[in-house]
């Protein structure tokens, strides 16, 4: 992820609040997060079978064991998916397992 620009001109930071949003992880052994499907049928979309994936408004991604699957709060559906690092850094700490390098 690419660092923040500084400010410009007259800018300053500014915090939108409240940023909630529904968040679950994809870990393996556990239930599929909500939208999560492991073999959909779209011509569109070509890729090996059996890897789980989301179709979000931009298409359809995979998605990988750690990964965070985010929805939106009024709909409830999914709109981003980011790693384990990106969630821990926009939303703090302690929001689901550690990664497999972080727990030896």
């Amino acid at each position: 992820m690419a660092a923040p620009h500084p400010p410009q001109g007259n800018q300053s930071p500014h915090t939108e609040r409240p940023l909630r949003v529904y968040a679950e992880q994809y870990l393996a052994g556990q239930p599929l997060p909500v939208g999560v499907v492991i073999d959909p049928w779209d011509p569109a979309f070509v890729a090996p079978d059996g890897l789980p994936r989301v179709a979000l408004p931009t298409g359809w991604v995979l998605i990988h064991p750690t990964d965070w699957v985010i929805s939106n709060r009024f709909t409830g559906q999914p709109s981003e998916v980011i790693s384990a690092e990106e969630f821990a850094e926009r939303f703090g700490p302690g929001g689901g397992a550690p990664l497999p390098e972080e727990a030896t």
